[in-house]
């Protein structure tokens, strides 16, 4: 065109900075409040485009780059790369609309300042190391003022009193220490109210109490912690790979609750490991009016092991037959119900059978988990990645079709 010049560039990570600097819409930004939020976890960096032509499609607002200081170090990317792949997609696919950057699972105020520096735009505290580490610090009296007050969430009402406050204070006080240091980063970084910031004790040995959930709530407000979403650990089991095990009943009791305290508060409430939870969809659905943020990360890796069992049964069956060596360390990572006798044979199965194995329970979580050896593994990694770049177009047949069962469930209404 006249008056303008066009070139091929790489993609390199030099040009995606370039890239973000002159496309405001290309780089992380703060999410819109009013919106669901949905996180995607694409641990390959080939899944986001897939990932952008099902959810411009619905009124969500969507985070494309999500990875923890886990899986980085499994799959041995980096956060910039994982930015850079969400930037790419971003670019290919025209989009506009805005996304988001999640440092998840952060556990130290390193990983924090990691993530910040890297570009993200949203960071998730895990508080499961320091919920509990001894401290000096006393019960603030605002805290202690609380004691004899009752208050009411979805009809379940709330006594305080001293033994609680001093209870949830032993617990959290070293844990709200380590939320206002890593909010001073990313406000260094950022600028105030410029980044989302979740709080999650999804991962800990128990169900978060309501009561706790309030009282950290109460405390976060008083301290000036702008939280955009808390992930409790519900009732039941969110695990890897398959649907929600437990009582939905008792899910659902909790989970109003939560829900409501976050409202109250004006954040959203987040549902962790939410990948084919199908079962507690509606639930999420009904109580909470899309005030939720909902993550996901393995289903993309699962569709992306289901497109090689459909193209390429030779090289599924050499993963499937590998990751059987690489499960016992693979699950020190990952809490799952399958052990290894559970995972069913290819013995007698025909090619045309091996991807109703993404079908099953045992094989999901088996090749779930099994990610980063499996992608390392210079005889089995760059293959997969081959047959996926040669075949992008069925894997973003197959994540459409996946990921809008995840949002009709969650009754995202579409545009």
């Amino acid at each position: 065109m006249e008056g303008h010049t066009l070139g091929v560039h790489p993609l390199s990570a030099e040009n995606a900075a370039h890239l973000r600097a002159s496309l405001p819409h290309t780089r992380p930004a703060k999410l819109p409040k009013g919106l669901p939020s949905f996180g995607c976890g694409d641990r390959l960096g080939l899944a986001n485009p897939g990932h952008l032509r099902t959810l411009k499609q619905y009124r969500v607002a969507p985070i494309l780059a999500q990875q923890s200081i886990r899986e980085l170090n499994l799959t041995g990317r980096t956060f910039t790369q994982v930015i850079d792949a969400a930037t790419w997609a971003v670019l290919q696919e025209g989009y506009r609309d805005g996304f988001g950057a999640d440092g998840d699972h952060l556990k130290s105020l390193e990983e924090v300042k990691l993530a910040v520096e890297s570009g993200v735009s949203m960071i998730t505290l895990d508080l499961s190391l320091v919920l509990g580490s001894p401290g000096a610090e006393p019960c603030p009296s605002e805290l202690q003022d609380l004691a004899g007050r009752t208050l009411s969430y979805h009809g379940e009402c709330m006594t305080l009193d001293a033994a609680g406050i001093d209870g949830f204070w032993r617990t959290y006080r070293a844990a709200l220490a380590f939320v206002m240091a890593a909010e001073a980063v990313c406000r260094a970084k950022h600028g105030a109210g410029c980044y989302d910031l979740e709080i999650s004790v999804d991962e800990t040995p128990h169900t978060t109490l309501a009561v706790d959930h309030l009282l950290l709530a109460l405390e976060c407000r008083r301290r000036g912690i702008d939280v955009f979403s808390m992930a409790p650990r519900f009732p039941g089991e969110f695990q890897k790979g398959i649907d929600y095990r437990g009582d939905l009943r008792e899910f659902e009791a909790a989970f109003a609750v939560h829900a409501a305290i976050a409202a109250e508060f004006g954040y959203k409430i987040s549902v962790h490991s939410g990948s084919d939870k199908f079962a507690v969809f509606p639930i999420v659905a009904s109580l909470t009016g899309g005030g939720f943020h909902e993550k996901t990360a393995g289903t993309s890796w699962l569709e992306a092991c289901r497109v090689v069992a459909q193209r390429s049964p030779d090289l599924f069956r050499r993963i499937y037959t590998a990751a059987r060596g690489f499960f016992p360390e693979a699950k020190k990572y990952y809490h799952i119900v399958t052990e290894l006798p559970d995972v069913p044979s290819l013995d007698g199965l025909a090619d045309k059978d091996l991807p109703g194995l993404l079908e099953q329970e045992a094989s999901r979580q088996y090749l779930h988990i099994t990610y980063g050896q499996i992608l390392r593994a210079p005889e089995l990694g760059p293959a997969l990645m081959q047959v996926l770049e040669s075949q992008e177009e069925a894997y973003y047949l197959a994540l459409d079709k996946h990921f809008r069962r995840h949002l009709d469930g969650l009754g995202i209404t579409r545009r």
